[in-house]
């Protein structure tokens, strides 16, 4: 396993999952839930495979508040490092109802980036629009085609149809990816010929 087997398979970004913040200069945000789905798929359920212990919410002067724990992935917990971030929640008086989520995520998204997760972001490689365009191009739903066995299965359904209605029950029961088949298209009309 090379050093970079697992910063290889999750530091590209689908695009789907981020938004453009014109905030601070403007930034890239990736949806937390998505990298809560891509750690998952690399280590197992969190609090199992990955996730965070010792947590700590520490008030500091002017409003802010330290969050700090301990960030851990792998069956055993044996990898781990500490992780932190900072929030201010009060605002002369205004109290950020979601401060606590706010830091926490803030945090993990750091943790996570570490260990190579939507690297794209973090490399400013969202700011460039030809990127962009080939990463939604890849992360793009590829067209499901139908297999040899599919096409045969349907063509044989539909010649065995008894009449125009049960042709038409059978082809508008069939996936669209096959339905959309030329030979069985084809089968269809040559069947509907046969029983008009």
């Amino acid at each position: 396993m090379s050093n970079m087997s697992l910063w290889d398979k999750v530091s590209k970004t689908n695009p789907a999952y981020t938004k453009k913040v014109n905030q601070r200069g403007g930034f890239t945000a990736i949806d937390a839930q998505y990298q809560v789905m891509e750690a998952t798929e690399q280590f197992g359920a969190f609090g199992e495979g990955w996730g965070v212990t010792n947590e700590r919410f520490t008030t500091l002067d002017g409003g802010v508040m330290l969050y700090q724990a301990t960030f851990f992935w792998g069956k055993d917990k044996s990898n781990e490092f500490d992780i932190s971030s900072s929030i201010i929640y009060n605002n002369n008086g205004r109290i950020d109802a979601d401060f606590a989520k706010k830091v926490a995520t803030d945090a993990l998204t750091k943790a996570l980036s570490k260990l190579g997760f939507n690297a794209d972001v973090f490399m400013g490689k969202f700011d460039d629009n030809k990127y962009i365009q080939e990463v939604t191009r890849e992360f793009a739903p590829k067209a499901k085609v139908a297999t040899k066995e599919e096409v045969e299965k349907a063509i044989a359904g539909l010649q065995a149809s008894g009449s125009i209605e049960d042709l038409k029950t059978f082809f508008m029961g069939l996936e669209k990816h096959v339905k959309s088949n030329k030979d069985v298209v084809a089968a269809k009309d040559e069947t509907k010929n046969k029983l008009s």
